[in-house]
C-alpha cells in the first residue's frame, strides 16, 4: 500500500468555553476520517480504513486566536 499525504483543513474551535481559535485538522485522504495527529504525534495508518499515511514535509501550524465567544443575554 502506498502512503498518501493527509488532507489538511482549517476550522474554528472554542477553548476554555470562551476563546475562539483557528485550528488545523488532518483527515484521511481515502475515507475522510479525522486523524489524531499533531507536531508530537502522527499515525502511520488511518484508524478507520488502514490507509498508510505520509506526514513528511508537513508544517504544523500553531492555533491562532481569532476572538472571544459573546456572552449570552439573560
Amino acid at each position: 500500500m502506498i502512503a498518501m499525504k493527509p488532507v489538511s483543513k482549517t476550522g474554528i474551535v472554542i477553548r476554555y468555553n470562551f476563546v475562539k481559535l483557528e485550528h488545523e485538522y488532518h483527515y484521511c485522504p481515502v475515507c475522510g476520517g479525522a486523524l489524531n495527529a499533531g507536531p508530537d504525534y502522527y499515525p502511520d495508518f488511518c484508524e478507520k480504513c488502514g490507509q498508510a499515511l505520509d506526514f513528511s514535509g508537513t508544517e504544523w501550524k500553531e492555533d491562532r486566536q481569532i476572538g472571544f465567544v459573546e456572552p449570552e443575554a439573560v
